[in-house]
């Protein structure tokens, strides 16, 4: 009896010797390949264009990378580009949509990243460019005319709040010269068509969902702006990554005439430590994959391989390795 005791005790010690042998290689193949079980892409409000793009990507990059590299990918909402700066930073997500002048900021350590550089920070894919929709109440001739009306500026530190303050401190207006309200941009375009404000700052991708649903309202009280040249010049001037640009004849419901307005560039960013085979797979999976993604969200129809040129690969921060060896097959990057 002692002796069948004693070779089941035995047994039992090999097996979870067995067991922690197993679990021992398992954590070593994955610090060997670098590879994650998953990988969060961190967007902004689900009233723009970053998220439901976000999401397309996490599912085109989960079915056609998942089970080559044994990972899966996520989208998830944020306030936008400036705290996805500070969710990239703790690594709470590792794929990052942020607009062209935060990326300098926070790669410089400058403006609201004041002494904090993020000289880890890597450019892997350039995106479609986000355009202003001032949204406005009929009776706003122009952006000037905003003094003393109720203005949506954007959600506190987004992307958005940052784009509208700049864009008013260009013509001489502060948030003390307006009624400020720091809102998401669905809550926004849903007050103002309730009549609860006099204009909205919406930016994205155009077409974006919450725009084309408040177009569409049959008796509005609000309108697109068509933003007068001389202020688009002045706000160019003060803020040069900040393009004029117009928005195209119907691409909103009622809206039959192009609208002048504002642009900023958008990029996908990871850090310098990640897989650089994880940054190869998935920028050849998206540009291999445009036609899938531009029937998935219109904003995609604005992404071309052409924006990958001289701009983008001269750009203060660096383009990762891993996407360098893809712009280096197609011949996009010449060393």
């Amino acid at each position: 009896m002692q002796e069948k005791r004693f070779l089941l005790m035995l047994t039992m010690v090999f097996v979870f010797i067995g067991f922690l042998w197993a679990g021992g290689a398992q954590e070593t193949e994955a610090e060997r390949t670098g590879i994650k079980d998953f990988y969060t892409i961190t967007t902004a409000t689900t009233g723009g264009s970053f998220y439901p793009t976000g999401v397309a990507l996490a599912q085109l990059w989960s079915e056609q990378l998942g089970d080559k590299l044994g990972t899966r990918f996520s989208a998830q909402t944020s306030a936008g580009s400036p705290e996805n700066v500070d969710i990239l930073d703790k690594n709470e997500a590792e794929i990052a949509y942020m607009q062209n002048n935060v990326v300098l900021w926070a790669y410089r350590g400058t403006n609201m990243f004041e002494g904090k550089p993020h000289k880890n920070f890597r450019l892997i894919l350039p995106m479609f460019s986000s355009t202003y929709h001032f949204m406005v109440d009929k009776n706003i001739n122009s952006l000037s005319a905003l003094r003393g009306k109720r203005f949506v500026v954007g959600r506190p530190g987004s992307g958005t709040e940052t784009s509208s303050r700049l864009v008013l401190e260009a013509l001489g207006i502060s948030y003390d010269d307006i009624k400020a309200e720091f809102l998401g941009q669905s809550e926004g375009l849903e007050a103002l068509r309730n009549g609860q404000v006099d204009g909205v700052l919406a930016v994205g991708g155009h077409p974006i969902s919450a725009v084309s649903d408040i177009m569409a309202t049959p008796t509005r009280r609000f309108k697109m702006l068509n933003v007068a040249e001389d202020e688009l010049q002045k706000i160019n001037k003060a803020e040069p990554w900040m393009i004029p640009t117009e928005i195209p004849a119907d691409t909103y419901p009622n809206q039959t005439t192009p609208i002048r307005t504002l642009k900023h560039m958008v990029f996908l960013l990871v850090k310098e430590d990640m897989n650089p085979e994880v940054v190869y797979q998935i920028v050849k999976t998206t540009w291999e994959n445009m036609d899938w993604l531009r029937e998935s969200h219109g904003a995609f129809n604005r992404m071309s391989i052409d924006l990958a040129d001289e701009d983008f690969f001269n750009f203060e921060v660096p383009v990762h390795e891993g996407a360098k060896r893809y712009y280096r097959e197609i011949g996009k990057l010449k060393d």
